[in-house]
């Protein structure tokens, strides 16, 4: 919320870009990292108390891709920096892993979290097969579309959109599924 904050503040509180470029910076240096085989990039847990990285991906994070991009968009030194174009490859890389977290189900409709795993990329995590009708990734595939104008994210939502409504919509609104591979 920070970097909305500071867009809504006219940009005039620059405390809250501050501390965004704070945060993003220490997330490319300690939560981003590539998958095997496939180089999907995704941002790992890591314990507040041990240190150690937990190589899973929450569906919530998928919010992370179109905030990079309005974050390299919005930059301060330019669009054109490198930390705008770093921020701008990493959301669009991100985003391509949460639709990715789509695509390989069977229902087309991602888990709550997946579990990287060295040469096979994710698996859905443990305990973690529903879906709770989340918005991150479309929220990305949205803002990516309407930043870059490139109609892959447009795409994207449309093959999202269909699989919720084949298999979320009942006869009153829309649920949650228990199992996203059950079709």
């Amino acid at each position: 919320y920070m970097l909305k904050v500071w867009i809504q503040s006219g940009k005039t509180d620059k405390m809250y870009r501050e501390m965004y470029d704070l945060a993003i910076e220490s997330m490319h240096n300690e939560l981003l990292h590539t998958s095997t085989p496939s180089g999907l990039v995704y941002i790992a847990d890591k314990s507040s108390n041990s240190g150690e990285i937990d190589h899973k991906m929450d569906h919530l994070v998928c919010f992370m891709g179109g905030l990079l991009a309005l974050g390299a968009y919005t930059d301060p030194l330019g669009f054109d920096s490198p930390r705008a174009q770093r921020d701008l490859k990493t959301g669009k890389a991100l985003t391509y892993t949460c639709y990715q977290m789509y695509a390989r189900m069977n229902t087309g409709i991602s888990a709550e979290f997946v579990q990287f795993e060295s040469g096979q990329d994710f698996q859905i995590g443990r305990g973690a097969p529903h879906y709770l009708l989340r918005p991150e990734a479309v929220e990305s595939f949205f803002i990516l579309n309407q930043l870059t104008g490139d109609p892959v994210y447009r795409e994207w939502g449309w093959e999202v959109f269909q699989s919720i409504e084949k298999y979320c919509k009942t006869g009153i609104g829309y649920g949650s599924l228990s199992n996203v591979q059950d079709t």
